[in-house]
């Protein structure tokens, strides 16, 4: 009796390995181990004195370089998703704060990634001097740039099916992805919102993940 009752057991916990084997895993998953994820973060070399303050704001020490970086690291893919030693992941970048080059800058209260899209920002009040403009007013007598590094002017379509993909900046294929964005001396004593999203599995073909992360800077001397 003894040993029919050990030999259940062990049928059991045979059963329990078949139903969480790392096949299954990769089913619903492109990443090794099963979960992916990412870590982003302000270069502290590229900006001495930068750090994250237990609310998990950075920031950002002007360093007279006019720029400062972010770098990060996201888990690897399986080897399905590797085409020749290159993994098929993409980083982009966007954020809540603008700039003219006239020096005029704002963020947008409630953004997300895409946020000009995603939250109807073409409509939205822009207080310039003791006027208010919208973004596609002030885009007919200048140009706009985003903190992540991409640019909106009298020309951009924003009904062309590509639109979205034009308002953020990349990294590509790589664990390691890094983004340089401009910093000023105009920006400081000022917040931005950075969002960040991760494409694992870029190709589409096959499992896909994607992961969205967000990182607040204030900007210092």
């Amino acid at each position: 009796m003894l040993k029919l009752k050990n030999l259940f057991l062990v049928f059991l916990l045979g059963i329990s390995f078949i139903s969480c084997t790392p096949e299954d895993i990769k089913d619903d998953c492109p990443c090794v181990d099963g979960n992916c994820d990412a870590a982003f973060y302000i270069d502290a070399v590229q900006n001495p004195g930068s750090y994250q303050d237990p609310q998990g704001v950075w920031h950002v020490k002007w360093s007279g370089l006019h720029y400062f970086r972010i770098k990060g690291q996201t888990d690897q893919l399986d080897s399905e998703y590797v085409v020749n030693g290159v993994p098929l992941i993409e980083t982009g970048y966007d954020s809540n704060f603008f700039y003219t080059p006239t020096g005029i800058t704002w963020t947008y209260p409630l953004y997300s990634y895409l946020g000009v899209f995603s939250n109807n920002n073409l409509s939205n009040p822009i207080p310039v001097g003791s006027g208010t403009y919208t973004l596609p007013q002030i885009v007919g007598d200048t140009s706009v740039s985003n903190l992540a590094g991409y640019q909106i002017n009298r020309y951009f379509n924003f009904n062309h099916p590509a639109a979205k993909t034009m308002l953020q900046t990349y990294s590509k294929y790589t664990y390691t992805p890094v983004q340089q964005m401009l910093f000023h001396q105009g920006m400081i004593g000022k917040t931005a919102d950075i969002y960040i999203r991760v494409l694992f599995n870029s190709d589409f073909s096959g499992v896909t993940q994607e992961r969205v992360y967000k990182l607040t800077v204030k900007f210092e001397q």
